[in-house]
């Protein structure tokens, strides 16, 4: 047991990470359980802190400029961009099963706030924080009831084809979006098509000063990528561009700055809001919970597959919602996980969510003592922060290598894509989760049905159509389902065993359903091959079922049918059926 924190027992009620929900006395293990940080804390090792402390400086480098070019891109001040760099990270810090994930403003989560809100009718910029405020609690509330009912799992129903062809959309509509500031446009309209007309209309009034320090800022990020990955590249960059931007006094030229920033710490509490404000906003909270979840299992999982760890999506969600939930109560907006601010959490050798800690601390320190800092920070500059960030998103080679696979898949990423620009980032996100769906549904309804035959001079089967010399067992018709055999293929396999039963010239005596590969089957099923049977037994044909798995077995033996189709059990096998019928003709002759 490592050493811990002492609890006392309590009389409460709670669900641990395992599923069941204890009433009564919980205990020490059951609390470590649900805030991972009181396991391995205490287990922290002394020679991982300076790792943390320098992956941690390093991350606040990048991630302080970010959080402020996220916040516009969200249409906030900067100053809400800072509150929720403190308030997400520490949250996650608290509760997350990944060592390496790094939480906070977001681009993807940004854009489609803005997007979503853009379309309504607000009175007041302090009514806009305070609906994105709201927001992003909902997240949290979503998330907190999703770890309540274990749906971790529901990740796995979006298929990365639909999360690449999102992604693409998204990083398309964030640079679109940007180009007006690096040329130092004004007035652009909310549309995806109608923002490119307006930018081809307009570019003649471009405003050079801008272009030429929004340009700058992509070209000097670019090299320090390049020749010092290690090295804070947007820190560097808009410390630069500031001291540039106040000496040249471009403000003075047409140069969009940001201004004053609000310092000191974000007052915590509850915006103000109605039931109407809840309705308002709900849809967009879904949007979000499914598009950061998703997001945080992948990145989650990717790295901790890299360095041989587990995480527990069910936790996650747990981690995800109070994460929300401060950022909203910090006057902070809707977060999700940085691709790309991981990649250097890891690159500069993190070991724990400590320096995820340590980043956000840093950011304590600046809105306490150095946003006057921030004063000639450029619309320019922070346009080039965002596009930098997001360039990596629109990922053409990804779609691509999709094509190359799946065609079926490309064409669902492309959909995703297109959703994304024709009706926005929520709408994408939303109509890309029912293509998953849609897409699950079909893979079930239409699987995979083949005809069996036998490998000469061998008792394996295979598919008769892709190796056309297998055998083919006279008077003996097999024909095999590579999937669940359940209520939604049920009468689809029905319809096609039947089809391809009376396409057989030869006689046929005997006909062996193998359910190898279908794991689980339901009531729908059992009722269809008890028809089957009946329909079989009019051509004087007797059914048979092999490879049954235990629940399977289980299933069918419940429902009565080895009265119909014989034994079943682990050694009804195909070879097994066709020796015994093979050796009843004999008998017979």
């Amino acid at each position: 047991m490592l050493p811990g924190i002492p609890l006392s027992s309590r009389e409460v009620a709670v669900k641990s990470m395992n599923g069941r929900i204890f009433t009564g006395k919980v205990t020490k293990d059951q609390i470590f359980s649900l805030v991972p940080i009181l396991t391995w804390l205490p287990a922290y090792e002394k020679s991982w802190l300076k790792f943390d402390i320098i992956a941690g400086l390093t991350l606040a480098g990048v991630a302080i400029p970010d959080n402020i070019a996220f916040a516009t891109l969200a249409g906030l001040p900067p100053e809400y961009g800072l509150y929720a760099g403190i308030m997400a990270p520490l949250a996650y810090f608290l509760f997350s099963t990944s060592r390496h994930v790094s939480i906070g403003p977001s681009s993807s989560e940004a854009i489609m706030v803005a997007t979503f809100l853009a379309a309504m009718i607000i009175s007041s910029p302090a009514e806009y924080a305070g609906l994105v405020a709201l927001t992003a609690i909902l997240v949290g509330v979503i998330s907190v009831f999703a770890w309540l009912l274990r749906l971790g799992f529901l990740v796995n129903l979006i298929s990365g084809p639909v999360m690449k062809g999102f992604l693409v959309g998204t990083g398309i509509v964030i640079i679109i979006g940007q180009i007006p500031k690096i040329l130092g446009l004004s007035g652009v309209p909310s549309s995806f098509f109608e923002r490119i007309l307006f930018i081809v209309q307009n570019f003649p009034a471009t405003n050079l000063y801008a272009l030429s320090l929004g340009a700058g800022a992509i070209l000097l990020f670019v090299a320090l990528e390049h020749r010092h990955p290690r090295l804070p590249g947007h820190l560097i960059v808009m410390i630069l561009s500031i001291f540039l931007v106040g000496l040249a006094r471009l403000d003075h030229h047409g140069v969009e700055i940001v201004g004053s920033i609000k310092g000191g710490l974000p007052e915590l509490g509850i915006p103000l809001f109605s039931s109407g404000d809840i309705q308002l906003v709900f849809p967009l909270a879904i949007g979000l919970f499914i598009l950061s979840f998703v997001e945080l299992s992948s990145v989650a999982r990717t790295y901790a597959k890299a360095h041989e760890y587990q995480v527990d999506n069910n936790q996650e969600l747990l981690a995800l919602g109070a994460t929300s939930i401060a950022s909203g109560v910090g006057q902070g907006f809707p977060i999700g996980p940085s691709f790309s601010k991981t990649a250097i959490n890891d690159r500069n050798g993190a070991k724990t969510q400590l320096s995820c800690a340590i980043a956000a601390s840093v950011t304590i320190l600046v809105v306490l003592f150095l946003t006057g800092f921030f004063y000639y920070l450029a619309e320019p500059v922070i346009a080039a922060l965002i596009l930098v960030a997001v360039f990596n998103m629109v990922d053409i080679a990804g779609l691509a290598r999709i094509g190359h696979i799946n065609r079926t898949e490309i064409y669902i990423a492309l959909i995703t894509l297109g959703a994304v620009l024709i009706f926005g980032i929520l709408a994408g996100v939303l109509i890309g989760a029912g293509l998953s769906l849609i897409e699950i549904l079909y893979r079930f309804t239409f699987p995979h049905m083949v005809v069996v035959g036998r490998i000469p001079g061998t008792d394996v089967y295979g598919n008769v159509g892709r190796k056309p010399e297998k055998e083919v067992i006279p008077g003996v018709f097999i024909y095999r389902i590579d999937a669940p055999l359940i209520f939604a293929n049920a009468e689809n396999f029905k319809e096609r065993f039947l089809s391809s039963l009376s396409r057989e010239e030869r006689p046929v005596h005997l006909a062996i359903i193998d359910l190898g590969s279908s794991p689980i089957t339901d009531v729908t099923a059992v009722d269809m091959i008890s028809d089957l049977v009946t329909e079989l037994d009019k051509r004087r044909i007797t059914l048979r079922l092999a490879n049954a798995s235990g629940p399977v077995r289980d299933v069918l033996q419940a429902a009565g049918i080895e009265e119909k189709v014989g034994t079943l059990d682990r050694t009804t096998t195909i070879p097994a059926l066709v020796q015994e019928w093979s050796a009843g003709r004999q008998d017979q002759q």
